[in-house]
């Protein structure tokens, strides 16, 4: 948003070095930062979180959270899960309208599940949906989608049916498979998503999209709850840029920001405490190997990889803002009762690590007369780039030549999906409280976010095993012994698990710190 348009809504007082001026008390848009630009704002066709943080703002699923992210009802008012844990049924609410003025009703779900799950759709999410009834084989093209276990019971009454309970479905549709207009996706084809076309059911609507620099929503008056959102407008501003992103939030251009070079924390903290916000979450940053191509086909190279990083330097010395050194692919907390098995270097020193991961190196046919060399992709940002620098670094001492390359995050997203390349940073935040949201990236029927390409049939039934078992203990072995695998083979390593560095001006009220680092902009509001 230009410093003109704000100013036509409300003016700024003198800045002060630390929190800034709140504005008028007429101004009633939240600009908050966004760490990549959107690779899409259909609900259907990405993952991402940054996509996801402006389509969370337009589209109400089923079910939604508060701003402490604990699930509420969304379109739905209320619902009932049948004594099997096997059924559930929704009840829409009551006069709920889409921007347009159509009646939400069960039928929109219907079309939107069948949509998520139709192989033509080619939803990257598609495979966390597979626990409802023929999910599975309607993806793979082995059934009609009209066999989705989905239906409209009458058009305020939509029901879901499950090959097995599942207890964090609730959690896993707030995300995953919101409604998206039939009627406006039919018509306008992969251009309903543009300002003039899209049709939501959320409490703010798309109103222009700036690519690489904003996506600005407004205030949709359709919206059944709009009595209680506090804002006009929200701008999502693009903000891969530490160092920019900082400086826009000093010079009072942003509300709220994603994160912040480390060198400047111990400066944050002296001249702007109350705006730091440093919040553990249930998220993973990792380094992904490709499987499918040489050298990384070889679980030796990969192991020797992972032996060589140390994790507790990358996170004190590197990332410096909290995060915790990750000797797991599972954050702790992810569920109560589960307990992350050890990884292959726990207990090790780094030097007993670096002979090990050596002779696994000479083992693969690597060493001083044919030395490992390939590329390591990483998104453009200042602190991943300090990360890349220092695994190779630490890679160096094994005779491992790494060439860095850098881009933005939907060049990366695209490479990674594609097999177009060779080893790579990436992260994930959990889509539900479960140890499955992590582990659900190694599926090999995970079209989307299985970048590693990984396909280990031991793995894969064990995951399948967990999800059709009930007794909350023997799931937990179950994913306990997955994890040992997928941590043994390497397809992806673990670095650090994750916190939230955010800066937050103290006039954004309703933001509120959570452990799924989830803060929609209905529930914020600009209090002077």
């Amino acid at each position: 948003m230009t410093r003109s348009r704000r100013s036509a809504l409300g003016t700024l007082a003198a800045l002060t070095l630390g929190a800034g001026a709140p504005r008028a008390a007429e101004t009633r848009i939240f600009r908050r930062g966004n760490i990549g630009e959107p690779d899409s704002l259909d609900p259907h066709l990405t993952t991402t979180g940054y996509a996801g943080n402006i389509i969370s703002d337009m589209f109400l699923g089923l079910t939604t959270v508060d701003s402490k992210a604990q699930v509420i009802p969304g379109a739905a008012e209320s619902w009932t899960v049948a004594p099997d844990g096997k059924r559930i049924t929704f009840h829409i609410r009551r006069g709920m309208q889409w921007s347009d003025g159509h009646a939400v009703t069960a039928d929109d779900f219907v079309y939107s599940f069948r949509r998520m799950l139709d192989p033509k759709t080619a939803a990257r999410g598609a495979p966390m949906l597979y626990m409802i009834a023929q999910a599975r084989e309607v993806n793979s093209g082995k059934a009609p989608v009209a066999m989705l276990g989905v239906r409209a019971v009458d058009a305020g009454t939509f029901e879901v049916d499950l090959t097995n309970p599942t207890p964090y479905f609730l959690e896993l549709i707030v995300h995953r498979c919101p409604p998206v207009p039939r009627w406006a996706v039919e018509k306008h084809g992969v251009q309903w998503t543009r300002p003039e076309n899209i049709v939501v059911n959320g409490p703010f609507i798309l109103k222009n999209w700036i690519p690489q620099a904003r996506v600005v929503l407004a205030r949709n008056a359709k919206f059944y709850d709009a009595a209680n959102v506090f804002l006009d407008e929200v701008a999502h501003e693009t903000t891969e840029d530490l160092a920019g992103s900082f400086a826009r939030y000093r010079a009072g251009e942003l509300d709220m920001a994603v994160g912040f070079p480390p060198s400047l924390l111990t400066t944050i903290k002296a001249t702007m405490p109350q705006d730091l916000r440093v919040v553990p979450i249930l998220g993973l940053e990792y380094f992904v190997f490709n499987t499918r191509r040489p050298p990384f086909n070889d679980a030796r190279v990969r192991t020797a990889l992972a032996l060589a990083l140390d994790r507790e330097l990358i996170a004190t010395k590197v990332e410096r803002g909290g995060e915790v050194p990750a000797d797991s692919l599972i954050p702790r907390g992810a569920r109560v009762g589960y307990v992350p098995p050890p990884a292959p270097w726990a207990g090790l020193s780094m030097p007993q690590r670096l002979e090990k991961a050596a002779a696994l190196l000479a083992q693969a046919g690597y060493g001083a007369e044919n030395p490992l060399r390939f590329s390591f992709r990483y998104n453009t940002n200042e602190v991943q780039k300090r990360i890349a620098v220092a695994a190779a670094a630490m890679w160096k001492p094994l005779g491992v030549f790494v060439q860095l390359l850098n881009s933005d995050f939907n060049v990366i997203n695209a490479s990674l999906r594609n097999g177009d390349y060779d080893a790579a940073r990436y992260q994930w935040l959990a889509e539900y409280t479960d140890p499955s949201t992590f582990l659900y990236l190694l599926e090999s029927d995970d079209i989307g976010d299985n970048h590693a390409k990984y396909r280990n049939p031991a793995f894969d039934e064990l995951m399948h095993r967990a999800y059709a078992t009930v007794d909350l203990a023997a799931r937990a072995t179950l994913l306990e012994q997955a994890e040992t695998i997928a941590l043994a083979d390497a397809p992806l390593t673990p670095v650090t698990h994750l916190v939230n560095k955010q800066l937050v001006k103290p006039y954004v009220k309703g933001w509120d710190d959570n452990p799924r680092g989830l803060h929609f902009s209905r529930y914020v509001r600009i209090e002077l």
